[in-house]
């Protein structure tokens, strides 16, 4: 679970240089289905607690012995605003960071981070970190994604595989979707979707243990 101390700017998603479409017989495989562990609590939109994960999607020459190909552009959306999608690059372990709060405490957070209006403030600098409460470790989103009061999310990223076929999609979970009350809810899931035009597949992220 992630502790996010940062919203997220857009990326400036479009073609991707070097990218190619793909030829006729190529497909793309999705991997399975995620299953996160998630509560009520963390389900405030912008609210600087989520979690990120990552898959990798997978494109092939299916009349070619399953050859995996090279520099194909892939679309990918989400199907829900409180998934966001976040390039590979963006995303870095860092050192230590002089943090003047308990990174862990999500109440001081939200203090030190944001303005009398409730925006988000990337100043000072840890303001922009993240922190990984299980790994104990910290992470950092690069400045050109980091939003101020903005708090836009990204539901769309174009990108290319690389020489193994593979593309690595990162995602943000800040909210899921809920069905029922407050006291007893049930979160739903949201599907990723991929294409490469000739062919598209999906998988969902899922809470686990939720009824919906």
């Amino acid at each position: 679970m992630f502790s996010p101390l940062a919203a997220l700017l857009s990326l400036g998603f479009g073609c991707v240089q070097g990218a190619i479409p793909a030829p006729a017989s190529a497909r793309i495989k999705a991997p399975s289905d995620i299953s996160i562990a998630w509560r009520a609590s963390y389900n405030d939109q912008h609210d600087q607690v989520g979690m990120v994960l990552w898959q990798d999607l997978m494109v092939y020459d299916s009349g070619d012995d399953n050859m995996p190909l090279e520099s194909i552009e892939v679309e990918v959306t989400s199907g829900y605003n409180g998934v966001y999608l976040i390039p590979a690059e963006a995303v870095k372990l860092v050192g230590y960071p002089e943090a003047s709060v308990d990174p862990s405490d999500q109440a001081a957070i939200e203090d030190a981070c944001t303005d009398e209006y409730g925006a988000f403030m990337s100043d000072p600098e840890w303001c922009a970190w993240y922190w990984d409460t299980e790994s104990q470790q910290f992470y950092e989103v690069g400045s050109q994604y980091v939003a101020t009061s903005a708090n836009y999310a990204p539901n769309y990223f174009v990108g290319r595989t690389d020489n193994r076929g593979l593309l690595r999609v990162y995602m943000y979970v800040d909210v899921m979707p809920v069905y029922g009350d407050t006291e007893s809810s049930a979160f739903g899931s949201v599907q990723i979707v991929s294409s490469i035009g000739v062919d598209s597949s999906s998988f969902e992220v899922r809470v686990a243990g939720s009824g919906a």
